[in-house]
């Protein structure tokens, strides 16, 4: 036999192993988990999202602070959940007073109805902090302290 059919035979089996061995591969082994939200849990463990991903989701969570959401079955199990905030704190860029009510605006673009006469004073710069509440309300406290239920318009 000659030496060419030889390296010829053997130069197929060298391109074909390979192949064959990804035909062979069985996956990840976050691919055999059967609960969707489990799988994702398992690969956002194997696979980390960058940082950049983080900060948008803290960025993101920021400007919804206050928003309704649906609940989503996955919620909790996302590694950018850490990001939603309890409270935020904010300069007033103006408090406007319309049918009864008073209207605060923020620096960061958020319209706050508040409840509460003159229990609690708000005045452009003032920085206040509005933290979640029981049952989906919203607390915003003001620089004397005092505490005014508040609802997210904007």
């Amino acid at each position: 036999m000659s030496r060419r059919p030889v390296r010829l035979l053997s130069l197929l089996l060298a391109c074909i192993a390979p192949v064959m061995a990804a035909a062979q591969d069985t996956g990840h082994p976050c691919a055999a988990t059967v609960e969707p939200a489990q799988r994702l849990a398992c690969y956002d463990r194997a696979f980390p999202p960058p940082p950049a991903v983080h900060e948008a989701a803290a960025a993101r969570a920021i400007d919804a602070f206050g928003r309704p959401r649906a609940a989503t079955p996955l919620r909790g199990r996302d590694p950018t959940a850490d990001a939603d905030p309890d409270a935020i704190e904010a300069r007033v860029t103006a408090v406007e007073q319309a049918g009864g009510r008073r209207t605060v605006v923020l620096a960061n673009g958020q319209r706050w109805s508040v409840e509460g006469g003159a229990a609690g004073p708000l005045a452009a710069d003032d920085v206040v902090t509005i933290r979640r509440g029981a049952l989906g309300s919203h607390m915003l406290r003001t620089p004397g302290g005092a505490s005014l239920r508040a609802r997210r318009v904007h």
